[in-house]
């Protein structure tokens, strides 16, 4: 069985998954001024963007970008700098997600699906100096995901096929000045 996933953003413009979130590429998160803006501490990204790599300032989203959802409360979110919402099974929609799919070959069952924040190297640790908070589509409160054990647990994917898709709004606010490298999300799922 040949498993591959691909994370990719709506493009609002093209009306197409097509920013595509490669394995050298960072999702970025940033204030109000859009890509570069610092968040301040304690606030919450107002902007997303793909970044090229850790190392370069480019920003790989084309206008539109990355739809940005912004954490308010345990179970309210801004959408894109609009209105504070109530989370709910139709907010936010799924092309204010990133949608992460896994495709394989032979149809397969997907279970103990999970996706939280870590410091970039010890998955059991969480991020350095950022509070990470995620959803799955439907969701109406967001989860405070720090480490795998304090994972969001996605519903299951039990009727057999070869593509599954899988929505997920983040939001992230740093706890200190400057940028925050020890910080990454992970994506964890069992396959039969």
């Amino acid at each position: 069985m040949a498993v591959s996933f691909q994370w990719a953003g709506y493009n609002t413009s093209s009306g197409e998954w097509d920013f595509i979130i490669s394995d050298t590429n960072l999702i970025g998160f940033y204030g109000p001024d859009g890509y570069g803006s610092p968040i301040q501490v304690g606030q919450f990204n107002d902007s997303m963007h793909i970044r090229t790599s850790i190392s370069t300032d480019t920003d790989a989203c084309p206008p539109p970008h990355l739809r940005n959802c912004k954490y308010i409360s345990s179970t309210e979110i801004s959408i894109a700098g609009g209105p504070t919402l109530t989370l709910s099974d139709t907010v936010p929609a799924e092309t204010d997600c990133i949608r992460i799919t896994l495709t394989s070959d032979t149809p397969v069952i997907v279970q103990n699906i999970r996706f939280y924040a870590f410091d970039g190297t010890t998955i059991t640790n969480p991020p350095q100096n950022v509070d990470f908070y995620c959803g799955e589509k439907g969701d109406t409160s967001w989860t405070l995901a720090h480490g795998q054990s304090n994972a969001l647990v996605l519903n299951d994917h039990n009727e057999a096929a070869t593509t599954h898709h899988f929505y997920i709004f983040m939001s992230a606010s740093p706890k200190a000045t400057g940028a925050q490298t020890q910080f990454a999300v992970r994506f964890e799922c069992d396959i039969q």
